[in-house]
């Protein structure tokens, strides 16, 4: 992020604790209780959307040395990630092409030699290709092996992250793999040096909630004092945040009580990063947490229309890793709340199912207002940003107090 954005959002930020304001969306809205379910509107959301975005499958740390893999599941697809011999990332489908046994059992680790099934033993290199099929020529002939090398995922490592590729919504492949979808962010994120960092754990949850009520649960600030008690006594000025549009992205910033130091600070000395969580939404469901020493990735995945996964990479800079008691606090703090709200997304499933309601998203809850704007839109097969979304904010005198 350049200095001079991060000036700009102090002096936002400092203006709107004087002020007893905060970010606002122009209105309050209604969202009906039927857009949270039903198998049509997920098979439509995901032809329409999330097969159409990119989704983060690993850190590159995970990935370090020839030969490293990970293994998940998107959108109901087994896949192998791998750093190959020559030092590139590639992905593949983790089925063997013999009779179709998942390849690899385990989440990740090291395969210097390839991937070997373990039904019949046929060998993949890190390339894909099919190296070893044992009593080959007795068993087969060369034609019906042909083609028999694992199925190939796109996959393209951007800013320290490996992305699973869109699946292109026309013929043929992207001339850029991302298809421009993280464009919006390359000004914040050329900065942050992501790819310096180290995994240091990853957590999986899954619960009882429509994919869109958890992805909306991270969108807003006015949840802290009530739903995470440890937050009263933690470090953020309640009820106040920062919304930014970014494309069809959302840049969220809270600000921490140290912040007020900032004031008596020249503003071109002023710095955010160690004074407010900066939280990255790339829509349509991964938010990135970037933390003073460390960065969180979580990424929301359906698994039915009533049911997701969330999947959480924590990684650390260097300084933070000289710090390992005081990580390992900040990251257990965060997988508290985390629990805390998954429990209130499957409250809110539980509710609408019982009491069907249109839902209301305050003026204050912007992030919620950007998520469904860019939602109805890529639903729709449109593209463009939409037009009235704030891009910045002015200080509003009534609004979130302390």
């Amino acid at each position: 992020m350049r200095e001079a954005t991060q000036r700009a959002l102090v002096a936002r930020l400092l203006a709107h604790i004087e002020h007893g304001t905060t970010d606002r969306a122009p209105a309050e809205r209604t969202v009906a209780a039927d857009t949270y379910a039903g198998a049509e509107r997920l098979e439509h959301e995901r032809r329409t959307v999330l097969r159409r975005r990119p989704v983060v499958l690993a850190h590159s740390s995970q990935l370090a040395a020839a030969g490293d893999f990970v293994t998940d599941r998107v959108d109901g697809r087994p896949l192998l990630a791998v750093r190959g011999a020559d030092g590139g990332v590639r992905a593949f489908l983790n089925v063997c092409r013999h009779r179709g046994a998942q390849l690899v059992e385990a989440e990740d680790g090291t395969a210097a030699k390839g991937f070997s099934c373990r039904t019949h033993a046929w060998r993949y290199g890190l390339d894909g290709a099919l190296a070893h099929v044992p009593d080959r020529d007795r068993c087969f002939s060369p034609a019906a092996l042909e083609g028999r090398d694992l199925l190939p995922v796109p996959v393209v490592e951007r800013y320290g992250f490996v992305w699973l590729a869109p699946r292109p919504s026309g013929p043929g492949p992207l001339a850029d793999p991302l298809g421009g979808r993280l464009a919006d962010l390359d000004e914040d994120w050329s900065a942050f040096r992501f790819a310096d960092d180290t995994l240091w754990a990853t957590d999986r949850l899954v619960g009882r909630f429509n994919w869109k009520l958890g992805v909306e649960g991270f969108l807003e600030v006015y949840h802290f004092r009530s739903l995470h008690p440890d937050m009263q006594k933690y470090v953020f000025v309640p009820e106040v945040a920062l919304f930014d549009r970014l494309g069809e992205h959302v840049r969220i910033v809270a600000p921490k009580r140290e912040i007020r130091e900032l004031r008596d600070v020249p503003p071109e000395q002023r710095l955010l990063r160690p004074h407010a969580t900066l939280v990255y939404f790339v829509f349509p469901s991964t938010f990135v947490f970037v933390e003073k020493r460390h960065v969180t990735t979580l990424r929301i995945q359906p698994l039915t229309d009533e049911s997701s996964e969330v999947r959480v990479l924590h990684t650390a800079r260097r300084d933070g890793l000289l710090r390992p008691d005081a990580l390992r606090t900040n990251i257990d703090l965060f997988s508290k709340v985390l629990a805390e709200d998954v429990a209130a997304a499957e409250s809110v499933q539980r509710g609408l199912a019982s009491a069907p309601q249109e839902l209301l998203f305050g003026r204050n809850e912007a992030g919620l207002h950007y998520f469904r704007d860019s939602l109805a839109q890529a639903a729709e097969g449109e593209d463009r940003a939409p037009v009235d979304g704030r891009e910045g904010g002015v200080p509003e005198r009534e609004g979130a107090g302390e």
